[in-house]
């Protein structure tokens, strides 16, 4: 991120100036997928068993923040800078300011100890995980009957769950933050600013949302308020777009602001916990890794080029609460099938399903 703010101009080095900003741009899309996923792993098998879906919650937190706080950065900006100014050094400040995040997180992580579940596992001597060919050569029966549980699991239901809970989260929030915004000023001719105000003001409420659902969540079970929250998005999803499309100002920003706290962030709170747990200690953090950013890029390419599509060619916007209501009923499903991960044992080597 750092180095996107110091990358020389197309007039100083020519085609390799886009050629850079892309090739950075992926080990950052990278980068942000394995430090979520990574983070979630962290405070997970960190959290009491209790209290999981509060810590882990404050991974979505971090999200919403890191949205909020760059959203303010480019209003200050666009607010003090001429256009000029902006276009020639300007825009590089936020990614410069970047260096001191780097540098305090490098800090944290140099002093971060592995996580009680990492050292209980069965599988790890001396703070390194055996192979299965070291596995196979031990001599500790106990050992031995406890790693063949998760070792001979056959992998992939717990994959496609979480893939499944993703996909519904991700899909909402790309028609939510990005298409719908899109819609309302090209197509409904209303000041986009009314709807990205709006999805401003979804995110503040957000950071009540979000906890409590993580609360909700460790007291109720993840699949109920899954199942609750995806129901509800499904049941509103006409309703919302109507008021999106009703021409008050007023509806519509509390349209939107119900859509994201319900179809997005909501969710958002409970995928954290949920992922972790539904995966065995072994693979859990890979796992996870691979299941949020494929379900993430399928959903997220996907849903606003297909809504798009569908908006243009019927001249309606019901295609929009269509998709919210598909993609929706994709979690109910998911979370349907999943077992109810709630107090599991994190040291487990099997996956929950």
């Amino acid at each position: 991120t750092t180095l996107i703010g110091a990358l020389p101009t197309y007039d100083a080095i020519g085609i390799m100036a886009p050629i850079l900003l892309v090739a950075l741009r992926l080990i950052q899309g990278f980068g942000a997928g394995a430090e979520i996923a990574g983070a979630t792993v962290m405070l997970v098998e960190y959290a009491p068993d209790k209290r999981r879906g509060l810590i882990a919650s404050l991974v979505s937190l971090g999200t919403n923040s890191g949205t909020l706080a760059a959203s303010a950065i480019w209003a200050l900006l666009l607010a003090v800078l001429s256009e000029d100014q902006l276009l020639s050094w300007g825009w590089r400040v936020p990614f410069l300011a970047s260096f001191f995040l780097m540098i305090f997180a490098v800090w944290l992580r140099s002093n971060l100890k592995e996580s009680p579940v990492f050292e209980e596992r069965a599988d790890v001597v001396d703070g390194v995980a055996l192979s299965r060919d070291e596995i196979e050569k031990t001599d500790d029966d106990v050992k031995v009957s406890v790693l063949e549980s998760g070792l001979k699991q056959k992998k992939g239901r717990a994959f496609f769950i979480a893939l499944g809970l993703r996909f519904g989260q991700a899909g909402n929030s790309g028609l939510i933050q990005t298409f719908l915004v899109g819609y309302i000023a090209s197509t409904l001719l209303i000041d986009r600013s009314i709807a990205t105000s709006a999805i401003v003001y979804g995110s503040l409420i957000g950071f009540a949302t979000i906890p409590i659902i993580g609360i909700l969540g460790d007291k109720f079970g993840r699949r109920p308020m899954y199942m609750v929250l995806s129901a509800l998005t499904m049941i509103l999803a006409f309703p919302l777009m109507l008021m999106v499309t009703s021409g008050n100002t007023v509806a519509l920003v509390v349209a939107m602001v119900l859509a994201l706290n319900l179809g997005v962030l909501g969710l958002f709170s409970l995928e954290s916990v949920t992922m972790a747990e539904l995966f065995g200690a072994r693979t859990r953090f890979t796992q996870l890794a691979l299941s949020k950013e494929i379900g993430g890029i399928l959903a997220t390419a996907i849903g606003p080029l297909l809504a798009a599509s569908l908006t243009a060619w019927t001249g309606s916007w019901w295609p929009i609460a269509a998709m919210l209501v598909i993609y929706s009923a994709i979690t109910l499903v998911s979370a349907y099938l999943a077992p109810e991960t709630k107090g599991r044992d994190l040291v487990r080597l099997a996956d929950a399903a």
